[in-house]
């Protein structure tokens, strides 16, 4: 048996090597006869046709381009589906997101329009409310002051003590000293200190034991001094029970002291005074007492006075007219000794002057 083998179409074709299997051996379509039934295709010998059998590298191409085909049908088949599974999980992705910030912000939505309506109901009338918080504090304010004022009250009359050559310096301006003579022609002094001034005239208020005998005609020259300078004046009104007179001098525009009101004299009681005198090297000078007694008649205290002194202006800490210094006011009947009694400066206006509030005008002349 020959080595070829023989071809349908009448040639040979080369030896064929049995010894190696055919791999994915498939018949090929076409014009090439069936293998006759009970055949196993090999024509003598038990090789197989040419015709049958396609060579190698015919079955590799075929092979290739079904594989080819396969894989090119594969990926045909399966990127839709990959791009449109992505699709949605992108769409899955951003709706959970949505959905997320959605829920968020309803819930800060929702926290916002509470704190919003706490804010409306707690500034609900709130001007009213301030108001009330107004007052509130203003009174408490006012208790405040109080309390310093009169746990400081004892500690401010001591400072104040030590104070007082300042202080002089302050009433110098409103005191004067008065000058002029007794009923045996002896020389008698007090202080003097302004209670009305306008451009041309100031009255001023006095001790009427300093210038009792200028109240009678003829009388003593009555005149008013302050360092070297000189006024002449003359005895307005006088009030001897009280021991007060009133003078007036043509000078306008001295100062005048501030009264006290009635409800501060009205708790003197205890408090540090400065009587004033109109005479001192700084225009003036103080001593310094404590009121011990106050009733309807007047105040006693503790500061000691010289002649210079009577007259002259009792003042507060503040610098208020508590009343008018005297060595002759004897409401009681006798003489008080070292414990001098003052008389109120309310009184000034029960014969002296017609007061009406901060308005003041000389009462008609003559005693």
């Amino acid at each position: 048996m020959s080595g070829g083998s023989e071809d349908r179409r009448g040639g040979t074709t080369g030896p064929l090597d049995l010894t190696k299997p055919v791999i994915d051996a498939e018949p090929v379509t076409g014009s090439q006869p069936p293998v006759p039934p009970g055949g196993t295709g090999n024509v003598t010998g038990g090789q197989p046709a040419a015709a049958e059998v396609m060579s190698r590298r015919e079955r590799r191409r075929a092979w290739r381009q079904e594989d080819k085909a396969r894989r090119y049908a594969a990926r045909n088949s399966v990127r839709f589906p990959i791009f449109t599974r992505s699709v949605l999980l992108w769409m899955l992705i951003f709706a959970l997101t949505g959905v997320a910030f959605g829920a968020s912000g309803a819930f800060w939505w929702a926290n916002f329009n509470s704190q919003v309506s706490d804010l409306r109901s707690t500034t609900e009338n709130f001007e009213e409310r301030s108001a009330d918080a107004q007052a509130s504090i203003e009174q408490l304010r006012e208790q405040a002051l109080t309390d310093i004022n009169d746990a400081l009250g004892p500690l401010q009359g001591f400072l104040a003590e030590t104070q007082v050559l300042q202080l002089a310096q302050l009433f110098s301006p409103a005191v004067y000293s008065v000058a002029t003579l007794d009923e045996e022609g002896r020389p008698a002094v007090g202080t003097a200190f302004a209670v009305i001034s306008d451009d041309r005239e100031t009255y001023f208020v006095t001790s009427y034991t300093t210038v009792k005998a200028a109240t009678v005609t003829p009388g003593p020259e009555v005149t008013i001094r302050k360092g070297t300078e000189e006024t002449r004046a003359e005895v307005w009104n006088w009030d001897p029970e009280r021991d007060l007179a009133l003078i007036r001098a043509p000078k306008g525009g001295v100062q005048v002291l501030e009264w006290i009101s009635n409800d501060a004299a009205a708790k003197a009681l205890g408090g540090r005074i400065f009587p004033v005198s109109g005479l001192g090297g700084a225009g003036a000078s103080l001593t310094t007492g404590v009121v011990i007694d106050q009733s309807a008649a007047g105040f006693q205290h503790t500061a000691p006075l010289g002649p210079a002194f009577q007259g002259g202006p009792i003042v507060t800490v503040d610098g208020k007219v508590l009343g008018v210094a005297s060595l002759a006011y004897e409401p009681l009947g006798f003489d008080p000794g070292e414990i001098h009694f003052a008389v109120p400066i309310t009184q000034v206006c029960q014969k002296l002057l017609q007061c009406g509030g901060a308005d003041r005008t000389p009462s008609s002349r003559g005693g």
